[in-house]
């Protein structure tokens, strides 16, 4: 995820970052790449960019021009792109800042979409990164912060035609690319869960290792983020089916109402999270209770057996001139033997009814 700030430092004032130029304040600083595939219901072609001077001199007109661009550390030429297409200079400040941002623009000619993905690194750790779409009436550019493998799999369903995405129009492929991008997101939450039953496994066991109970708070904290985030989009998505700019076309709005639906199961999803977290929460609580309960029924057992015993040290160890049990031989035996029977009698009491 984005740095967070450290303990001690000042926060970055909004002011100030609304005021200065654009800068690239996330955490991944890999070079910016553009990949450009264009297709129509005959040919595909794929050719990489190297250089960003003008990318609308690459777009053919009766074929869907997708530009697939990672990495948003280099400013300068994500500037110029967003520029180009005709972006808002907020819009591009937005797409490179480290404010949590979920926004949907409809232009005249084209639509912008900003969102978060989210998905888990190497370290089974939560990462997020900016996701960005240009829809315009015959391409689709979308931009990514990390070189996470979101739309790999695309260029192969366009080569194969699969879900006929070559017989459709770029409105179309923008579905596409959500619809990947929200199966990102729902596999990290499945991934989530997935964990999530092996900690229930231990807390059933009464394995109460204080890691488990960090591996939930941290869990708990996901699941804030990716609630925020994707009600946000939802909340935003509205803008998206109103469509002011007409550039979706009408028989392709039964796609993104697919992808609405699509967002909502999600969110379903994220519901339950909450649920088990809160319930794996709770066992965690009760073990910790039961623990707690054990110790102090076994200490109150070991007071109990002491009472009687301290009673009769009491009255024995009392200076009377006159008590025979001091002065007899067997006295001290005796005392000894009490003690014994009282003690024992006392734990077969306790284990018959079952108190320990």
């Amino acid at each position: 995820m984005r740095k967070k700030q450290q303990k001690g430092t000042k926060r970055r004032l909004v002011g100030s970052v609304f005021l200065s130029n654009p800068v690239y304040q996330g955490d991944n600083n890999i070079p910016t790449t553009i990949q450009h595939i264009q297709y129509n219901e005959k040919e595909m072609s794929v050719k990489d960019i190297t250089s960003v001077e003008k990318l609308k001199p690459e777009i053919v007109a009766d074929n869907v021009n997708w530009f697939k661009i990672i990495g948003m550390s280099d400013v300068a030429r994500i500037s110029k792109i967003c520029t180009e297409f005709g972006l808002h200079g907020f819009d591009i400040r937005d797409l490179l800042s480290p404010q949590e941002v979920t926004k949907v623009v409809t232009y005249e000619k084209i639509t912008f979409i900003l969102m978060h993905g989210f998905y888990l690194n190497n370290e089974n750790l939560l990462e997020d990164m900016q996701l960005a779409f240009i829809l315009g009436e015959n391409f689709v550019i979308s931009m990514q912060e990390t070189a996470i493998p979101v739309f790999d799999t695309i260029p192969e369903a366009i080569k194969e035609n699969n879900i006929q995405i070559r017989d459709k129009k770029a409105d179309y492929f923008l579905y596409v690319l959500l619809a990947a991008s929200n199966t990102m997101i729902a596999n990290t939450v499945m991934k989530i869960e997935d964990s999530l039953v092996d900690i229930e496994e231990k807390l059933l066991n009464q394995e109460n290792d204080k890691r488990l109970m960090h591996y939930l708070h941290m869990n708990r904290s996901y699941y804030t983020s990716m609630k925020r985030a994707m009600l946000s989009l939802r909340e935003e998505f509205v803008n998206l089916l109103h469509n002011t700019n007409k550039l979706i076309c009408d028989s392709s709005i039964v796609y993104f109402n697919n992808y609405d639906d699509k967002l909502r199961t999600t969110l379903s999803n994220l519901d339950a999270l909450h649920d088990t977290l809160s319930s794996l929460l709770d066992i965690y609580y009760n073990n910790n209770n039961l623990i707690m309960n054990n110790i102090i029924r076994r200490l109150t057992i070991v007071s109990t057996i002491f009472i009687p015993l301290t009673f009769l040290v009491g009255v024995w160890g009392m200076n009377f001139d006159i008590m025979p049990e001091t002065e007899w031989k067997y006295g001290y035996a005796l005392a000894w033997g009490i003690f014994l029977i009282i003690g024992l009698a006392t734990l077969y009491f306790f284990k018959r009814k079952k108190w320990f």
